[in-house]
């Protein structure tokens, strides 16, 4: 039985749901916030590429490659730098000033050889986490090597973990990603291969056949993995081309995963000014136990505007991480990849307002599955438009209904609504909606 009150439920997926009518699963659209990093120092480039970004307490730490013109894959010129903010919108290059580049050291370089490609580090919050691995990352690029993990004590200085490759089955020649779930207490990664829907072939054929699908696996130590197994989807594997993964938890309700892959057309070109054949867009979906995925919304999260480049090549590749600063989730959005206005842009959803349980006009409802209440106060993140407005009914297990709150109408990430008693009982809640979203429904989310 589902326990309510102790944590945030976020509506993404029917975990909460019983029955609903006339409901449907809508998609927040996310607010540009504007560029936040160019990549114009000479040892970026236009294919330096944003791949991390964590609050470890001090700061937000970004993470990005350095991508020389010109260069391959398995450059060793490639850099891991680092730029830090305090509000997540305004970005300073870190002085490293270590790693001295074409006769310049007094730069933002944290690393320089080929496991750059793809170096994604994250803040460990596991609390038996060794003090000089506080940070950990993975990276590389072939599947001969396979994907490395390293250690830090302070984000800057990295040291090998383990001196060979600890997940060699997949093709990791794009951002993968890596962190710690509290809800499961295991590391998971999230990685590239290749799926190909006439070929039924296991993961660890190093062939580029098919389309670029994730695949997963957890570890209790970050050296030791299980074997990488395929996501899994409602609907069967998709048929989308999911480039990236950019997986992570949703802050304040680390049991929910979030994942932000860039989908990618490899056939669409939309303009004879551009080279390269291929158009990209941005699409969301979550997970309760990091294997199973749902996608409630097929539309994309983010997708070209009016600036033709946006209608190119490897477009809107979300960043790993969510940073959460006052009242508002900040994604972080590589756009303009191998142009000269190459970059990372902030965007940002109200708290937990990634989406929503949704009736127009003619009004619709949602019943929850049976309930355990371990909370008299209840609160609801939700919006409704002036005629709108969401109510509760809160039904006991003989169906009797036992409080029921009046419409509510606004806009509020955190209303709370207070039933004398409710504290130990079972049963359900009805939510009726007209003009309305509901977002998430448990604790405090403020």
């Amino acid at each position: 039985m589902i326990e309510l009150g102790k944590r945030i439920e976020l509506f993404v997926d029917e975990y909460l749901i019983a029955e609903r009518n006339n409901v449907s699963f809508r998609l927040n659209p996310p607010q540009d916030e504007g560029k936040v990093i160019g990549f114009d120092e000479p040892w970026e480039g236009e294919g330096s590429l944003g791949l991390t970004i964590f609050d470890d307490g001090e700061n937000i730490k970004c993470y990005y490659r350095g991508f020389p013109t010109g260069a391959l894959d398995t450059d060793p010129r490639q850099t891991a730098c680092l730029a830090v903010s305090d509000d997540g919108l305004h970005f300073e290059r870190y002085p490293v000033n270590e790693i001295e580049y074409d006769g310049v050291k007094e730069n933002n370089i944290i690393k320089m050889d080929e496991f750059c490609h793809n170096f994604a580090p994250f803040y460990d919050k596991n609390p038996n986490c060794k003090p000089d691995e506080r940070y950990k990352a993975i990276g590389g690029e072939s599947p001969v090597k396979g994907i490395h993990v390293f250690g830090s004590p302070d984000g800057i200085h990295w040291h090998l973990l383990h001196d060979k490759g600890v997940i060699t089955k997949g093709i990791f020649d794009s951002m993968n990603m890596a962190f710690y779930s509290p809800s499961t207490g295991l590391y998971h990664c999230y990685s590239r291969y290749w799926y190909d829907p006439d070929k039924d072939y296991e993961i660890d054929d190093k062939e580029y056949k098919g389309i670029r699908s994730i695949q997963n696996c957890t570890s209790e130590d970050f050296i030791h993995w299980e074997r990488p197994k395929e996501n899994r989807y409602a609907e069967g594997h998709p048929t989308d081309e999911l480039y990236t993964n950019a997986a992570t938890t949703v802050p304040g309700a680390e049991h929910i995963m979030v994942s932000i892959p860039m989908r990618f057309h490899r056939s669409r070109k939309k303009s004879e000014s551009i080279d390269e054949v291929g158009i990209s867009d941005a699409v969301l979906m979550t997970s309760r136990d990091g294997v199973y995925w749902d996608r409630m919304v097929k539309d994309a999260w983010l997708a070209g505007g009016l600036i033709e480049h946006e209608w190119s090549q490897r477009n809107f590749i979300t960043s790993g991480g969510i940073i959460c600063r006052n009242d508002k989730f900040y994604f972080y959005v590589e756009k303009n990849y191998m142009w000269d206005d190459d970059g990372l842009w902030a965007y940002s959803v109200p708290k937990y307002r990634l989406m929503s349980a949704y009736a127009d006009g003619n009004g619709g409802t949602v019943t929850t599955k049976q309930l355990k209440f371990v909370s008299d106060d209840i609160f609801i993140n939700y919006k409704t438009s002036a005629y709108g407005y969401v109510k509760l009914s809160f039904v006991d297990e003989q169906d009797n209904v036992i409080a029921e709150t009046e419409e509510l109408y606004g806009n509020e990430l955190s209303e709370k609504i207070h039933v004398d008693g409710l504290v130990g009982k079972k049963g359900k809640i009805k939510i009726e909606l007209c003009e309305a979203h509901i977002y998430a429904i448990g604790c405090d989310m403020m």
